[in-house]
């Protein structure tokens, strides 16, 4: 099939404090009163208040506190995301990255919003009491192969190549102690190694249990035909109405996920265009993948002036192009920190996924950006928030985390808050 326009629903990542905050569209309202209901139904408390009050947990936060919660969070974040992306564009194809995969399917109709919000909460559930607690995700700066090689070395069956990215980033996933092993055998190869937010192992043998149990908890939520194309990453092609999609959810717990041949495959078919439903470091991973294309962010569209379209199923038509504000001269986009804006920009350049790139994650030791790599940033950052002559300043370079940063850059230039 011929593509111009792909939409791309975050999985792990797409969760961002406030995210909705300022905004008061029925469309995104109604996805947040769904949510919270169905937690309800679970016993649980609802998540609207995440995505709405930008003093909300953060990500890491809810990893240690409530991670039903995040995952919930996050499936609403991608469904809210996509309908305000379709106020700009229309979708050819519809892509989830890893949890993604729900959202992408509930949009595309094959589940409604209620069901959909169902699955991510019946498998939260087998997580919490199927998953072992020792395992974990680390980032590494290679290629799958290389990667793969590193995990055959470690000799581990828990252990699995979980997601493959773009050139030179794969996600490996297993226990602790042999995850830790692979980011020493990267160090040692020179390769950068992050260890990810991320609440269980996913993707990896580990989550065998947890797999089977959701299976058994979701043969009662009805599946329907799709109305929009969707591309799996878990699948590697099309999916089609006689897909049993909730087996491929069931699946896909344990199978990787391979992001960057699905965007590759995409770009051969013709996407020019690919748009983020969210704001978790798809975009960057997208350019890093394939050359020229288009990439724009729901959060992107917002701060620039759209005019929603009426939800009538009709073509949007195109906003009015609006006069530019340069960039930093004005405030950050409604329910955007300061350091949210940072996370953005450093995950963009770096090309990891933005919840690798903490507030409180040292610059150094962390994310390995040495001195000449802080400086090209700092240069970015200055022209970002319209610092000019202040980002001389030596106190820029010295500071240790993004969160110090964040407060220098508000101390310098109130506007930016």
């Amino acid at each position: 099939m011929m593509v111009d326009t792909v939409f791309l629903l975050p999985g792990q990542g797409g969760y961002t404090p406030g995210l909705f905050a300022g905004d008061d569209s029925p469309e995104v309202r109604e996805v947040l009163d769904t949510a919270d209901r169905i937690a309800a139904e679970f016993g649980r408390g609802g998540v609207s208040h995440l995505l709405t009050h930008t003093d909300a947990p953060s990500a890491a936060d809810l990893v240690r506190s409530d991670s039903f919660a995040l995952q919930l969070a996050v499936f609403t974040a991608a469904v809210g995301s996509f309908r305000i992306a379709r106020r700009r564009h229309t979708p050819d194809v519809v892509v989830g990255h890893s949890m993604g995969e729900i959202a992408a399917l509930t949009v595309a109709g094959a589940f409604s919003t209620a069901d959909g919000a169902r699955l991510v909460c019946h498998r939260s559930e087998a997580l919490l009491a199927h998953c072992p607690s020792e395992g974990g995700m680390v980032a590494l700066d290679l290629p799958t192969g290389r990667a793969a090689h590193l995990v055959g070395a470690v000799a581990d069956r828990r252990l699995a190549v979980a997601v493959s990215n773009a050139p030179r980033q794969t996600v490996v996933a297993g226990p602790d102690e042999a995850v830790a092993v692979v980011a020493r055998l990267a160090a040692a190869l020179g390769a950068q190694a992050t260890r990810l937010n991320a609440p269980f192992p996913f993707h990896s043998p580990m989550l065998a249990v947890a797999a089977e149990a959701f299976g058994e908890a979701i043969t009662g939520i009805r599946q329907h035909p799709l109305r929009a194309a969707v591309y799996s990453p878990v699948a590697g092609g099309y999916l089609q109405d006689d897909t049993d999609l909730k087996a491929l959810l069931v699946r896909q717990l344990t199978t990787p996920v391979r992001f960057m041949a699905a965007v590759r495959e995409l770009h051969a078919d013709g996407a020019q265009r690919f748009v983020e439903c969210g704001r978790a470091g798809l975009s960057g991973l997208v350019r890093r993948s394939v050359p020229e294309v288009d990439t724009t962010r729901t959060a992107e569209a917002r701060g620039a002036g759209a005019t929603p379209a009426p939800e009538t199923g009709a073509t949007p038509v195109p906003a009015p192009a609006a006069t530019p504000t340069p960039v930093g001269t004005g405030p950050v986009a409604s329910g955007v920190s300061v350091l949210d804006e940072l996370r953005e920009l450093y995950a963009s350049v770096l090309g990891y996924p933005v919840e690798v790139i903490t507030g409180d994650a040292d610059l150094e030791a962390d994310l390995g950006i040495d001195s000449l790599k802080r400086a090209e940033m700092l240069g970015k950052v200055s022209a970002h928030f319209g610092l000019g002559e202040s980002a001389v300043d030596g106190r820029f370079v010295a500071q240790p985390t993004l969160a110090d940063l964040a407060d220098l850059i508000t101390a310098v230039q109130p506007s930016a808050r």
